[in-house]
Order: C-alpha cells, then sequence, then structure tokens
C-alpha cells in the first residue's frame, strides 16, 4: 500500500497522470465539439477564388423563385463529381423550390430519353433542368470552359452556376425573347462564342433573309445587323425602316469599309448618326494597347456601360471608325455615347495611306465608338425605338471575345437593354487555374534564412529548455 501511495507521490506520476487526464477533456471537447457543428447547416468556402460559392444574382434568381426546379444529374452510381455536387447543394440548400436528383444513364436508360427530345442522346456527366414541360440540358462540356493550344483543349474555368442559373431562368420564364440576324450581305453572323453567351441569357437566335420575307417577323425583339459588306436594296431598307418605326430595336456592329453603303447609312442617318470613313488612331498611351489601333476606350455613364464599370472590366476596340453624332437630327431623338477616344485621339480619312502621321484632312478627336440611341416622340405612347451603334465588329470574335471580358458584356448589355432586361446573367466562371506564388529574389533568400536556420533554431532551443526543466524535476 505504501509502494503504491509512493509511486502515486513521485512528481514524474502526478504530472503524468495530470497531462494523461488535459488529453482525456481536450479530446472530449473536441468529439463534443465536432458532433455539435456538425448539426449546424454552416458552410465556408475558404478557396482562392470562392469556387463553391454561387454569386448574389443567383441568390436573387432563387429568392424570385416561385416555382419547383428539378435538376437531375445524369451520373454513373459511384461515379459523381463531388465539385459539381458541391455547387449544386448550394441550390437546394438555398432554396425549397430546387430539388436535385441522381439518376444513373447506363440502368435508367429509358428515363433519359424522355428528355432527348431530338434523339442526339444526352452524355453522361450532363445536367437536365426541368419545370412542368420546359426542359433544358446542359451538356458536360458546357459545364466547363475551355481554351486551346493548337488543337489541344484545356479547361480553363468552371461554369456550372453560369449554365445552371440561366436553366433555371429559362424554364421558369414564360416566353424568351428572339434575336434576328440578318443575312444576304456578306455579314460575319454570329460567333460561336456570342451565340453561346446569348443563349446562355434565354435568347432565341434565329437567320433573317429579307429577300425572302415579306418584313422582318412580328416576333423579332431585336434586329442584329453583323458588319455587312454589301448594300441593302431598297426594298429592304423599307422593311426595316418600317420595323424600327414601330417600336423596332436593333443593334449594328458596322465595320470599315472603303465602299460607300447609302442605304445602311441612311437608316443611320434617320436616327441622328453617320459614320465617318476613317480609321482611328490613338495617341493618349492610356487608351490604346499594343498598337495605336487597338483602343481601350473610356467608358460613360448609361445602364449598358455601368455595370462593366462597377466590376472593373475595360474593353479593347480593335480597329474603329467615328460615329458622328449629326447637328441636324429629330428631336425626339437621345443619343447617349457608350464608349469614347481621348482627346488625343485623331482619325485618318485617307484609307490608302499606310503612314502614322496626322494630315490635314485627318479628323480630330475624341470621337464616339458606340453610342446608343432612343427615339420617343412626345406623342408616342408605345415603347420607343432603340439602337444600339457599334463602330466594330471584331472586338467579340475569337481572343477579343474569350480573353475581354468587358467585349462581351457590352454585347449582352446592349441587348438586355434594348428588351429592358433588368437582370443581366453576368456570373463570372471559377478559374481552375492554381495561382503560382511570385517571389523576388529578396524575398526568396529571406525566406530560405527563415526556413533553414530560424525555425530549426527555435525549435532546438525550446527542446533545450523542456529537456532541461524535466531534468531538474
Amino acid at each position: 500500500m505504501k509502494k503504491i501511495e509512493q509511486l502515486f507521490s513521485d512528481k514524474k506520476v502526478k504530472y503524468g497522470g495530470y497531462s494523461s487526464i488535459m488529453i482525456a477533456v481536450v479530446i472530449a471537447i473536441l468529439i463534443v465539439i465536432n458532433l455539435v457543428v456538425d448539426q449546424i447547416p454552416l458552410q465556408w468556402d475558404l478557396t482562392a477564388n470562392q469556387m463553391y460559392s454561387i454569386s448574389d444574382q443567383t441568390y436573387k434568381v432563387l429568392d424570385n423563385l416561385d416555382q419547383e426546379v428539378k435538376i437531375i444529374a445524369l451520373y454513373e452510381t459511384g461515379k459523381e463529381n463531388a465539385q459539381i455536387d458541391e455547387i449544386l447543394k448550394r441550390y437546394t440548400t438555398y432554396s425549397k423550390n430546387v430539388q436535385l436528383e441522381y439518376v444513373d444513364p447506363i440502368t435508367n436508360p429509358g428515363f433519359v430519353k424522355q428528355f432527348d427530345k431530338e434523339g442526339q442522346g444526352i452524355s453522361q456527366g450532363s445536367l437536365i433542368v426541368t419545370n412542368g414541360d420546359k426542359t433544358k440540358i446542359i451538356s458536360r462540356y458546357d459545364l466547363y470552359n475551355y481554351s486551346y493550344q493548337g488543337y489541344t483543349p484545356q479547361v480553363e474555368s468552371l461554369a456550372v452556376e453560369q449554365r445552371v442559373t440561366s436553366a433555371i431562368m429559362y424554364v421558369t420564364s414564360d416566353e424568351n425573347p428572339i434575336i434576328y440576324v440578318l443575312q444576304g450581305h456578306g455579314e460575319t453572323g454570329v460567333p460561336y462564342e456570342v451565340k453561346r453567351q446569348l443563349e446562355n441569357e434565354n435568347y432565341d437566335i434565329k437567320d433573317l433573309n429579307l429577300l425572302t420575307e415579306e418584313a422582318v417577323p412580328e416576333d423579332a425583339d431585336t434586329l442584329l445587323i453583323a458588319s455587312p459588306k454589301r448594300d441593302l436594296s431598297q426594298e429592304e431598307e423599307k422593311k426595316i425602316r418600317e420595323y424600327l418605326e414601330n417600336s423596332g430595336r436593333a443593334v449594328f456592329l458596322m465595320d470599315l469599309l472603303n465602299i460607300d453603303l447609302p442605304n445602311f447609312e441612311g437608316i443611320l442617318k434617320s436616327y441622328g448618326v453617320a459614320l465617318n470613313r476613317a480609321i482611328i488612331i490613338e495617341e493618349d498611351k492610356n487608351h490604346y494597347m499594343s498598337n495605336p489601333l487597338w483602343l481601350v476606350p473610356n467608358m460613360e455613364s448609361h445602364d449598358i456601360i455601368n455595370p462593366l464599370k462597377s466590376a472593373d472590366m475595360f474593353t479593347l476596340i480593335p480597329v474603329s471608325q467615328p460615329i458622328e453624332e449629326l447637328d441636324v437630327k429629330k428631336r425626339s431623338l437621345e443619343i447617349e455615347p457608350l464608349l469614347t477616344t481621348s482627346k488625343d485621339a485623331w482619325a485618318k480619312t485617307d484609307l490608302s495611306d499606310q503612314s502614322m502621321e496626322k494630315g490635314g484632312e485627318d479628323l480630330s478627336g475624341p470621337f464616339n465608338i458606340a453610342v446608343a440611341i432612343t427615339d420617343k416622340p412626345d406623342d408616342y405612347e408605345e415603347k420607343p425605338t432603340k439602337l444600339v451603334v457599334i463602330g466594330n465588329s471584331a472586338f467579340v470574335e475569337g481572343q477579343f471575345a474569350t480573353q475581354m471580358p468587358g467585349n462581351m458584356n457590352l454585347l449582352l448589355n446592349s441587348f438586355n437593354w434594348l428588351q429592358e432586361k433588368k437582370e443581366s446573367l453576368s456570373i463570372r466562371p471559377k478559374s481552375l487555374k492554381l495561382p503560382r506564388l511570385k517571389m523576388t529574389e529578396q524575398q526568396s533568400f529571406i525566406m530560405s534564412i527563415v526556413i533553414v536556420i530560424v525555425i530549426p533554431a527555435i525549435v532546438l532551443i525550446m527542446g533545450i529548455i523542456v529537456w532541461s526543466r524535466r531534468r531538474h524535476l
């Protein structure tokens, strides 16, 4: 008995017992905290670019959602995508009107087939968003944005929220606006990226040939004229004028040409603007990129432009012509600049002259590059005629569309302004690129000293102190 008492009176045993009890208490507290926290439905996204968070715009869409929407994810059982699943659960957690269901397309081919209206098949990994009779299929490939090195695609960013929120808006909307794209005059057409983004904004896109149509269709919400190379016939001009005079909406993307297009130009002059056949050269280094023809214009104050400014986006317009506001125009017209050059810009009128020196007949800036036009006579009770005119079309082609978010958003915001859509789907994709740590030579040297010398020295000193104290117990 005395030996036992002596054993427990030993300082080493006593301190060891205290340590064991403290460890057990800490472990018990951690278990309790873990059990409590596990019951609390709170999550924090600690990723660098908020990979698993959804934007305020999506929250607004879900707040206004008064219909039941089901998201069906097609994955083979046990092979679900955890990254996409985490984002989709944010929708169901926030709104009781969004339901998520997983279906194995291999074991349930009949279930999937009922949504495949065109008979093209729905690939595994795709999402089906449905509400009543309306359905939108999101291909597995549309859930990501890709960049290309040669012919090899590389996944660049995650676009799940963009596609799913757009699909929810589509299946819950009563009708979708239709954009008719004018054909038959050498137009460039709608670039793939533009078409995809417009479809994400729930626009329907159709081609229009006015040589075969009696008029611009009645269901046309917007007419898109993209870089015509030949002029309208008088009959076509008449049809477009009639459309615009009856509360029509149109976007004109007009490239600089060394030929006259009198009928196109006549329509624009009717709405107070003219295209100056000249190429803008910017001399303010803060307003161009790479060369003086690639313009980084000023952004004016307008409903189309303000979202770009608040999101700190800029536009890059590669080669543009000035848009002149006419002195003589209808009093009912309101012409608002969207993009302008600096006062140091000038425009060369002789397009055959390759020099970059200003001549006596050249024009002095600043210039309008893009304008928004509203025509609403005082005695006109219907909705007004609206136009957006931009002196270039290449800004939404190729790398200018994919690498300059401001360019694409400028065009999308233009269509939304014409349709008076308050909700513009400007959700940014989530980059999947890992950020690199960049350090100067001095920073690298200091970090090496800290890691190689300072930290080991601290550990060694603490070890010596602990050893010394225990040695004298």
